[in-house]
C-alpha cells in the first residue's frame, strides 16, 4: 500500500501545474495564431476549421525544427481527423508546418519557456491618439534584467521596438508602460510581446496581444495578392484583413462576366493568410471579388 501512495504521489507531482490549452485553429493557408507563447507543460490544440492539413515538426518535413530532446509530431488535421493535442515538455522554439502547404507558406511558431523570472499581471495595449500604449504589470520578479518590447505585422515574424529596465528582485507588484509611436500607415492589425531578459541573459515570452491601428486610415480588405501576374499552373496567395472572425467569399470572373471559380476562406480577427487554387484558369485577365463582412474589393488580375 506505501509502495501505491508512492507512485501516485509521483504521479500527481510529475503533473503540469496549471497548465494552459491553447487553440490553433488551421484553416486556409494559415495557423491562427500564427505563433503561441507556452510554457513547458501547456498543451497545444490544433483544431480543424477548412480543407486538409497536417501539423507536422521535426524530420517528417524539412525546413521544420524543435529543441534539442522534444519529440516530433506528425499529425493530419482534416474532416474526418478535426483535432490534435501536443503537450510541451522542452523550452525552446519550435517551427512547424502544413506538408501540402508549406511551400505556400503555411507554418507556425510556438515558443517555450521555462521557470519563469518575472510572474505577470495584467497585460494590455490600448490606443492612445496615434500610439500604441502597452500597460503590464509583475507581481514578483527574480534576476530580471530588462523588458524587450517587440512588435509584429503578421503575428509571425517579430522585432525589437524598445527596452525598459526591470526592478531585478521584487515581490511587490510593479507596472510598466511603453508607448509605440511608430504605427506606420500601412497594417490595420499589429501584433505585440514583452519578452523578459533576465541577467543570465534568458528570455521569456508573454502573451501575444493584437493590436487594431486606428490612426491607419488604409482600411482595405486585401493587404497582399502573390504572384502577380499569376503563373499557371500555381496558387493565388492572399493576405487580408478582418475585423471580426467569419468567412470571406471569393469568386473569379472573366472580363466578360463569366464565374469561373468560388470558393470561401475562413477569417480571424486580425491578419490573415488563404490562397486560391488557379490551375484550371486559362490564360487571360480576370477580376476576383472578395467579400467580407459587408465590405467588397474587386482586383483585376492577369494569369499568364
Amino acid at each position: 500500500m506505501k509502495l501505491f501512495y508512492t507512485v501516485l504521489l509521483a504521479l500527481l507531482f510529475n503533473l503540469p501545474v496549471n497548465a494552459t490549452t491553447w487553440p490553433v485553429s488551421v484553416s486556409n493557408n494559415q495557423f491562427s495564431p500564427a505563433t503561441v507563447n507556452a510554457v513547458v507543460g501547456d498543451i497545444i490544440q490544433f483544431n480543424w476549421i477548412q480543407s486538409f492539413h497536417t501539423t507536422t515538426c521535426g524530420p517528417a518535413l524539412p525546413g521544420t525544427s524543435l529543441p534539442p530532446g522534444a519529440s516530433p509530431w506528425d499529425a493530419t488535421i482534416s474532416a474526418g481527423a478535426t483535432t490534435f493535442s501536443y503537450t510541451v515538455s522542452v523550452e525552446g522554439t519550435y517551427n512547424y508546418g502544413c506538408t501540402p502547404h508549406f511551400e505556400f507558406g503555411m507554418i507556425g511558431t510556438i515558443i517555450v519557456s521555462g521557470t519563469l523570472p518575472a510572474r505577470f499581471g495584467s497585460f494590455s495595449v490600448i490606443s492612445d491618439k496615434n500610439t500604441a500604449l502597452l500597460k503590464w504589470e509583475t507581481f514578483s520578479e527574480s534576476n530580471t534584467k530588462y523588458f524587450s518590447i517587440r512588435k509584429s505585422t503578421d503575428g509571425l515574424n517579430f522585432k525589437e521596438i524598445g527596452t525598459i529596465a526591470a526592478a531585478g528582485n521584487s515581490s511587490l507588484k510593479v507596472a510598466y508602460q511603453f508607448a509605440d509611436n511608430d504605427l506606420g500607415g500601412i497594417y490595420k492589425y499589429l501584433y505585440y510581446e514583452i519578452v523578459t531578459v533576465d541577467i543570465d541573459k534568458k528570455e521569456t515570452f508573454s502573451t501575444i496581444k493584437t493590436f487594431r491601428n486606428n490612426s491607419n486610415k488604409n482600411d482595405n480588405l486585401i493587404l497582399a495578392l502573390s504572384p502577380i501576374p499569376i503563373t499557371r499552373p500555381g496558387q493565388v496567395q492572399i493576405q487580408f484583413n478582418a475585423d471580426k472572425a467569419g468567412v470571406m467569399e471569393v469568386s473569379i470572373f472573366t472580363t466578360a462576366g463569366q464565374l469561373v471559380h468560388r470558393s470561401k476562406l475562413a477569417a480571424f480577427y486580425g491578419v490573415n493568410s488563404g490562397h486560391l487554387h488557379v490551375c484550371d484558369l486559362d490564360r487571360g485577365i480576370y477580376n476576383i471579388v472578395f467579400m467580407l463582412a459587408g465590405k467588397k474589393e474587386v482586383r483585376k488580375v492577369m494569369v499568364l
